[in-house]
């Protein structure tokens, strides 16, 4: 136990490698779990327009509607996790509470991932060196770094509160990089199936995992190039994953494997133009198949009645929507966004600071061999980079690259070697223990200023509203503002069939009540039965007798029954 000598506390502690990496593992899983659950108790009322989206193919899955699981722009095996919730009877508080814990369930799934992956990548370490010279970080110290950059990604970068697919996505990201770590060693054609099979369920997960696992066989096959294995990872990932490809590509008559990325390049990249209630603007966004339709002009009215379902149908399968939209290339629109993803990316490194300064401290200290071993260690270094960069294309968010940045960071981190001396071995084991401590100093602080200022996007005025409101499960209502962040109508059980969406919203509290008037009879041409909205204070007084306050909140309610 050479490695594990500079902590002498540590050996009385944990005794021998077996049990120091059961002790350290339980120890983290006390903690992670400890700030997990602190971060949903906090915000176990907290939503926003992606977590209806999930609840609601959710809610259509516990109902049997199966067709629900093929969705063109959002990945459905976590709201597949979270079906069983809606088959019993629960109020909308509990429904949220119970959605938010089961993402702790996600978290311990991603955590014996993330194991997987440590314990993987440790069995490698000083094999290609000379011990006796030359040691790479202590063990146990690796260990705690690891699981504190789980915890750094998966509280603070993922954030669990969050009710979506990126802390599962990131599990399967860890452990088809275990997998991968394991070719090293274990070669075996059992071993090439798991990680196709594991790569064809993270697909199910979010339609991102598609090229990422193309990203993982390329390195597969650099590593071993053993055609037939790596053949028998392909079919295996073929296996689980045509059928959610077949159900996405027969109904729009084209290959995909899922559009979100499509949307978002054209979207924010170009041609540009929205995604909710596009018409085909601009010209060279392409022409819509079957877009919502637009049955005012001004103000401008949608209406989207069918054939798609959820609370909110425009952003329930964005994809159907916008079929027929069109991405075109732009060297100025393509550089001003990837300048601002680069900039994005620094804000998340530059987050943790410790980190840096930590891992720059070591590196001058003993810099030996760090180059060729970081060439060693190509293959999870080289998919974790390409992943960022795919991402800097479109858009970076701190939830899409974290597994990524734990993975090069844990890397750089393993290439350290210094010298074999015992002085040299506690240094280096002081200095990860440093940075370890800094780290989690940063989550308890993170996590005070949540407790006292509490969780963001609070959606508990919008239970009071879908109680007020008191409307029989599946009424149709339009809205005047935001549909997809009209939470109050995924807890009543509500479908929205048409809105006026922002700016436009505000141009129609305006409105003289004879104008107001012909745009009521357009929607209720929607089938649309209640027309909901936030008007300003100062213009809520001057309203239509017909319009009534719900409850004391900020809501008022038109009635456009005859």
């Amino acid at each position: 136990m050479a490695n594990d000598q500079p902590m002498t506390f540590l050996e009385r502690y944990a005794g021998d490698s077996i049990q120091q990496e059961r002790r350290i593992t339980a120890l983290f899983l006390t903690l992670t779990l400890g700030f997990g659950l602190t971060q949903v108790w906090v915000c176990r009322y907290h939503m926003d327009p992606d977590s209806m989206d999930y609840l609601d193919i959710a809610r259509e899955l516990a109902l049997g509607h199966w067709s629900a699981i093929a969705n063109g722009y959002w990945g459905t095996l976590d709201s597949l996790l979270m079906a069983p919730l809606f088959r019993f009877r629960l109020s909308p508080e509990m429904e949220l509470s119970l959605a938010h814990l089961e993402q702790i369930l996600v978290l311990v799934f991603a955590f014996f991932s993330f194991r997987f992956f440590l314990i993987a990548t440790l069995d490698s370490v000083n094999l290609d060196i000379d011990k006796t010279v030359w040691l790479g970080l202590p063990k146990w110290g690796l260990r705690a770094l690891g699981y504190t950059l789980f915890m750094w990604s998966s509280l603070i970068l993922i954030l669990v509160s969050g009710i979506g697919a990126d802390l599962l996505v990131s599990a399967f990201v860890y452990l088809a990089a275990a997998l991968l770590c394991r070719l090293r060693r274990d070669s075996s054609l059992v071993r090439f199936i798991v990680f196709g099979l594991t790569l064809g369920l993270g697909y199910w997960s979010k339609a991102i995992m598609f090229p990422i696992s193309l990203a993982f066989f390329a390195a597969s096959m650099l590593k071993l190039r053993s055609w037939k294995k790596n053949l028998s990872s392909i079919l295996s990932f073929a296996i689980v994953a045509a059928p959610l490809v077949a159900a996405l590509s027969v109904p729009r008559g084209r290959f995909t494997f899922g559009d979100s990325g499509k949307l978002a390049y054209s979207t924010l990249v170009s041609p540009g133009g929205r995604v909710i209630n596009w018409q085909g603007d601009p010209a060279a966004s392409g022409v819509p198949k079957h877009s919502t339709r637009r049955i005012a002009v001004d103000p401008p009215i949608y209406e989207f009645s069918g054939p798609i379902g959820g609370t909110y149908p425009p952003t329930y399968d964005p994809s159907y929507w916008n079929e027929g939209r069109r991405t075109t290339f732009s060297l100025w629109n393509q550089f001003r966004l990837s300048k601002y993803s680069a900039e994005r990316l620094g804000e998340i490194l530059l987050s943790e600071p410790s980190l840096i300064v930590g891992f720059v401290f070591l590196l001058l200290w003993s810099p030996r061999r760090f180059a060729l071993n970081l060439a060693e260690r190509w293959d999870v270094i080289t998919i974790s980079v390409a992943i960022i960069a795919l991402y800097m294309l479109v858009l970076v968010e701190s939830r899409y690259v974290a597994p990524f940045v734990v993975l090069v960071w844990f890397s750089l981190f393993l290439c350290l070697r210094h010298p074999g001396d015992l002085g040299s071995q506690r240094i280096a084991g002081w200095g990860v223990v440093a940075l370890a401590m800094m780290m989690q100093l940063s989550f308890v602080s993170n996590m005070a200023k949540t407790v006292v200022k509490g969780c963001p996007d609070s959606v508990e005025n919008h239970f009071e509203v879908a109680r007020k409101l008191a409307l029989p499960p599946g009424t149709r209502v339009a809205v005047i503002g935001y549909g997809n962040w009209s939470y109050w109508a995924h807890f009543a059980k509500v479908k929205i069939v048409a809105d006026i969406m922002p700016p436009d919203d505000s141009f129609f509290w305006t409105l003289p009540e004879e104008r107001r008037q012909t745009l009521y009879a357009a929607f209720r041409m929607t089938g649309a039965e209640r027309l909901i909205g936030q008007p300003p204070t100062v213009l809520a007084k001057a309203l239509d007798s017909r319009w009534k306050q719900v409850g004391a909140t900020e809501y008022y309610v038109y009635s456009l029954n005859p």
